[in-house]
């Protein structure tokens, strides 16, 4: 039997969704996208009208659009079998030497032996965790986004050799996620990659399909690729040549990209996103080079040099820019405080961000070994796949 504090409830809200129907839809996406990830599952739960809308691209565009110019820092951590993603605010306050700012904890992933970071592509992350699945260790990647809380987990990679190097690209045009696989074998003393695969995370059902890679090279291991503009890159080696790769997400095809002239470069630290740009990062000891791909064509390279008389680049873990064309990285090594380092190239100065609330809200104050660490700059998107 309904009282009255139920009646009034049930007249609330007809009335609120009575309200919410004479608002169009375009000011309605106008106004949500200006909230934190974080309320839109929330809002998606207001009624069924809302849920529909909030699923469509012109919603998530939108929001996307807005979230670009407000650029985070995620932090990809594992620690007692769990991986842990964290994001921040990136602070614009180019001035200040110091910055202090509080990690927001999204969600945690129980991982297999040995599992693999990916970098974060438009919002999403892929890791590839090694189950073991009766009795064998299995190679299952696990595409995951940190603001929406949302995990998928695709089939299995079967391959005849158990050296698996993983990229994950995303194609602007067609608007679709794509995990590329490589095998590499080493026979008779020439290493190379054998088997290529991909798959199509959409419509569809997910299935490995092998597509073909007409010169021979393989990824160098545990590098982490850089998709730019739906062309994926990453460092590679020939015959033991120091090279960079290149996928296109969209047509699936492989190319080299011819190194700098003169740059005799043996070893890369880094891939980077530099302005929308193709950005090669080089250390030795407390000084760096940055080779823009200024032309992709024409392979046009310029250089410049950074030096922080206070760093050891040899301990640096993760590096990636800023929107703003600013150098950013992390030391290895997990310590309380944590830092992120951030160089101008402009004002040759470099900044800290001091991140907090991963000892208290994660480590919980126990001394726990983190066994991977991977930093990176962020966009929140809350698209479902």
């Amino acid at each position: 039997m309904d009282g009255p504090g139920n009646s009034h409830l049930k007249i609330v809200r007809l009335s609120t969704q009575l309200s919410i129907m004479t608002i169009p839809d375009e000011l309605i996406i106008e106004i949500l996208s200006r909230l934190p990830a974080k309320s839109i599952a929330i809002c998606r739960r207001v009624s069924k009208e809302w849920e529909s809308l909030l699923r469509t691209p012109a919603f998530t565009d939108s929001f996307l659009a807005i979230s670009s110019t407000q650029p985070r820092i995620l932090l990809t951590f594992k620690c007692s079998d769990k991986w842990h993603y964290c994001t921040t605010l990136q602070p614009q306050h180019l001035d200040k030497e110091l910055s202090v700012v509080e990690a927001d904890y999204h969600m945690r992933l129980i991982g297999g032996s040995g599992p693999e970071s990916c970098l974060s592509v438009h919002g999403f992350t892929c890791l590839i965790d090694r189950p073991v699945l009766m009795g064998k260790n299995e190679r299952v990647p696990v595409i995951c986004n940190p603001c929406t809380g949302q995990r998928l987990t695709l089939p299995k990679v079967k391959a005849n050799n158990s050296d698996l190097r993983t990229f994950f690209g995303y194609d602007p045009i067609n608007k679709q996620f794509k995990v590329l696989c490589m095998t590499v074998t080493n026979y008779r003393k020439q290493v190379n990659s054998k088997e290529h695969q991909v798959l199509t995370i959409g419509k569809g059902r997910l299935c490995w399909r092998k597509i073909k890679c007409l010169f021979l090279h393989y990824p160098e291991r545990n590098r982490d690729g850089i998709c730019i503009n739906g062309i994926l890159y990453y460092v590679a080696r020939s015959d033991k040549t120091c090279l960079i790769a290149a996928f296109d997400v969209r047509s699936e095809g492989f190319r080299l990209i011819n190194m700098p002239v003169g740059s005799k470069l043996t070893y890369i630290s880094a891939l980077v996103n530099f302005k929308g740009k193709l950005c090669v990062v080089v250390y030795s000891g407390s000084h760096g080079e940055l080779w823009v791909l200024d032309d992709t064509r024409k392979e046009k390279w310029s250089k410049h040099i950074f030096v922080s008389p206070n760093t050891d680049f040899e301990g640096v873990k993760s590096t990636w820019a800023t929107d703003t064309g600013e150098i950013a990285w992390v030391i290895s090594s997990w310590k309380n405080p944590f830092y992120v380092f951030i160089y101008n190239l402009d004002s040759k100065r470099v900044r800290r961000v001091e991140i907090n609330g991963i000892e208290d809200n994660v480590l919980k104050g126990i001394d726990r070994y983190i066994a991977h660490l991977s930093v990176t700059n962020y966009v929140e998107n809350v698209m479902l796949l």
